[in-house]
């Protein structure tokens, strides 16, 4: 990973190679020079052109990038003009020279990248070639064979850096501090320690977050300076307007109307216009960077200002930074929509039990009311319908505390039962409680399964069953059960009245919600297969897991 600050080395690094170069020609007594004059000249306008570049770099981030491509160029020129007036026919691209190619390729791969490595390696050996070709057709070029080897050597350093460029291709990474506090409840920390990283990653003195949340009309604004963190929430405004639209990292300077923003990788957009940048100017700073995030919940920009020696390589980590914020309001929102859900499938899980037992078994008890109540019309001694009544009564209330227990407890784990005896005492209860004939008719012997199962598979039966007697008017229900090693198979047949027609078969919810949670299936036909007819047939298979 190369440095934040890769101008600043690169332009002491040319100064240097500028100040060795010269030394080499005024102090080398084995340097043969074409036009010594001319030649020394030259390499003291390149040397100061270097020195003035290095000043630059230290303090402007605009001119040091804008001057870029035109200081590739130059050095190209003292690259081929090194050759030309440097007359060595026994080591040409050797040496120094190797160094400089070396230097601009180095410089190619911060700056632009796998292309601009890929267009100096090519520009590096045509500026061998020409004054090389120069230099022969004056009768003075440089030995073939040292030429063609220091060609080749400056190819082979170029397929290195294009390689090198290759593996430097991907995002910075920046890890963000994990806040205290229950997922999916800590979206201020999360802000909050974001921008304690911004300032830590950039070096930066402040640093601030403006965040807008779905559709909500305010804004929440965290400001940070000096590691005093301040917080304010804002109604609509500028501000809000340009949360929402699209942008990448820039660098700004809003006085001087400068910016440059990092586009994608190694692809930079500058710009010298005026541009407005609401953040800034509320925070109260000239210069600085900033940069846009989204993530499901949310629009905002994130701010960073006093950041030392400030250029354009702390536009890659702004771009790390606030991928990372936008993926850490996204992992804190899927924590949120989590607990919503598993708070949602409580209560849906709590109405169906409630439904399926509480409110059909009242609905039952008016059933026996109403026949208690012909009974006693009728002069019929109602001491056993009292007494089944209660024992009814009482088999409601141990369920009810059954449920209860297990919304206390969560799900019964490993734990075991008899399906085909629970379905069997069951079978008993309905009958009684509807008046109805239920039979029951298991093909299977003892069939062991998870409680949980035989509690669901339960409450689909008594939800059945009562629909049956309520709405499909019938006088028997017949149940079966039947196992084929992994798939359950239960079947509820009545002589009801059917349904209306058959393209308007409706799927009771419960039961239809209860089977598709245990990875089953269910058909509804509009008549049985057996001597009930007519009337509906409710088939439910649901794969399990024996216990031995």
């Amino acid at each position: 990973m190369f440095s934040r600050r890769s101008g600043k080395v690169l332009a002491l690094c040319r100064m240097t190679m500028a100040l060795l170069f010269m030394a080499g020609i005024v102090f080398a007594a084995d340097v043969s020079l074409r036009n010594p004059d001319l030649t020394t000249l030259l390499a003291g306008g390149y040397v100061l052109w270097a020195i003035v570049l290095a000043g630059i770099a230290w303090q402007d981030w605009w001119f040091d990038c804008r001057l870029a491509p035109v200081a590739q160029i130059i050095d190209f020129i003292a690259f081929a003009s090194a050759i030309y007036f440097t007359e060595q026919p026994h080591g040409v691209l050797t040496g120094p020279f190797l160094v400089f190619g070396t230097f601009l390729l180095l410089v190619a791969l911060v700056r632009w990248g796998t292309i601009g490595v890929a267009a100096t390696g090519m520009g590096l050996i045509l500026s061998a070639i020409v004054p090389a070709a120069a230099l022969a057709m004056e009768s003075a070029g440089p030995d073939p064979l040292r030429f063609v080897r220091g060609l080749i050597c400056m190819v082979v350093v170029s397929m290195l850096m294009l390689w090198l460029a290759s593996r430097q291709r991907g995002l910075r990474v920046v890890t963000l501090p994990d806040p205290i506090g229950a997922p999916g409840a800590r979206r201020n920390r999360v802000l909050t320690g974001a921008l304690g990283q911004a300032c830590a990653t950039m070096g930066a003195r402040g640093a601030a977050l403006a965040v807008a949340w779905g559709d909500e009309p305010w804004i929440d604004l965290l400001v940070e300076r000096d590691g005093v963190v301040t917080t304010e929430r804002q109604g609509p405004g500028l501000l809000s307007e340009t949360l929402g639209a699209p942008g990448y990292p820039t660098l700004f300077d809003l006085r001087r109307r400068r910016r440059i923003g990092l586009a994608a990788e190694h692809q930079l957009v500058i710009e010298h216009e005026a541009f407005t940048a609401p953040l800034a100017v509320r925070c109260e700073v000239n210069e600085g960077i900033i940069a846009t995030f989204n993530s499901v919940s949310s629009q905002g920009q994130l701010l960073v200002w006093g950041i030392p020696a400030m250029a354009v390589d702390d536009l890659p980590w702004m771009a790390a930074l606030v991928r990372e914020i936008g993926l850490a309001l996204d992992r804190e929102e899927m924590a949120t929509l989590a607990k919503s859900s598993a708070v949602a499938e409580v209560r849906n899980a709590l109405a169906r039990d409630l439904h399926d037992s509480v409110v059909q078994f009242l609905a039952g008890t008016m059933f026996r009311l109403e026949a208690l109540r012909r009974r006693l019309r009728d002069g019929k001694d109602p001491e056993g319908e009292i007494v089944a009544m209660k024992d009814a009564l009482r088999r409601e209330q141990a369920q009810l505390r059954v449920m209860i227990d297990r919304l206390r407890r969560g799900e019964d784990g490993d734990r075991a039962t008899d399906l085909t005896e629970e379905l069997r005492s069951l079978v008993e209860e309905m009958s009684a409680h509807w008046r109805i004939r239920v039979t029951f008719a298991a093909h299977v012997g003892s069939l062991s399964v998870p409680i949980h199962l035989s509690y669901e598979l339960r409450q689909m039966v008594r939800e059945a069953v009562a629909n049956a007697a309520r709405h499909g008017q019938c006088s028997e229900v017949s149940i079966s059960l039947d196992h084929d090693g992994s798939l359950l198979t239960v079947t509820i047949a009545d002589n009801g009245i059917g349904f209306p027609r058959a393209g308007q078969l409706r799927q009771p919810r419960s039961i239809t919600e209860r089977v598709a949670a245990l990875g089953g299936r269910m058909h509804i036909a509009e008549h049985s297969n057996n001597h009930l007819r007519p009337g509906a047939r409710l088939d439910i298979e649901v794969p399990i897991r024996l216990y031995a």
